[in-house]
């Protein structure tokens, strides 16, 4: 049973708000395109070795990143509504991939500033071309690995109102790349974390950052969790995997 007033107001404004304002309708018809590419382009990938210091480049089409690899519409939808809600003007997003998502992002609040990082630089260019296309002004790639970039989005930034990590699922790097933000994080702020049930160590990364003391609401959805650090509620966590 959910007794917060402000997970009430989040279900019925963020997580049940299935609407799709028109804004974002250019930016599905975009998505929709490439469902259809049989453009190759050589991913350069770091988020799958066993170590740091990792790589691997091979040639994939876009059809298939845009089917398999992107943010689902409905968890972009999510986002977009939990950005406004939150009001949410510093934004970093770790894994930009073709960029939808960090459109999505962008255009919830025209006062944000969205910073993303992307480790493959073709990816990298793509994404700010359809940036770009989709007339957003707001939002920026950063080309790169997270460890060589991070600093200098936090630095852009200054503080992070949220933060969604989409990259790299190796539970020493995910929990390395949220103490490496974790001095931009203010109370108010919320840390979404992608694919929290993809490994093992995914799940224990998940479990740690949920017992943190300055976490006091954490939503887990399955595909994804969200972590609040709001002093002001008592500690909570929830599973909402069928939503």
């Amino acid at each position: 049973m959910i007794h917060s007033p402000f997970l009430y107001d989040l279900i019925d404004h963020v997580i049940m708000n299935g609407k799709m304002p028109g804004e974002l309708r250019s930016v599905e018809r975009l998505r929709k395109k490439y469902f259809h590419s049989k453009e190759l382009i050589f991913k350069t990938d770091y988020g799958k070795g066993a170590g740091e210091g990792y790589s691997s480049t091979y040639p994939v089409s876009l059809k298939h990143i845009a089917r398999t690899s992107l943010t689902s519409r409905n968890h972009a939808l999510r986002l977009f509504y939990l950005a406004r809600y939150l009001h949410a003007v510093n934004i970093l997003e770790m894994g930009t991939s073709l960029g939808f998502t960090t459109a999505y992002l962008a255009l919830a609040n025209k006062d944000a500033r969205v910073v993303s990082i992307e480790g493959c630089p073709e990816l990298s260019k793509i994404a700010t071309s359809n940036l770009a296309s989709l007339g957003i002004q707001n939002a920026e790639v950063l080309s790169g690995r997270f460890e060589d970039k991070l600093m200098e989005a936090l630095a852009r930034l200054g503080k992070i109102d949220l933060l969604f990590i989409d990259g790299n699922h190796r539970k020493e790097a995910v929990l390395a790349n949220f103490e490496r933000c974790l001095p931009g994080l203010l109370n108010g702020s919320v840390v979404i974390l992608d694919d929290i049930h993809a490994n093992p160590g995914m799940e224990e990364a998940w479990r740690i950052l949920c017992s943190r003391a300055d976490v006091t609401i954490s939503l887990d959805f399955f595909h994804s969790g969200w972590l609040f650090f709001r002093k002001e509620s008592s500690k909570e966590h929830f599973r909402l995997r069928y939503l």
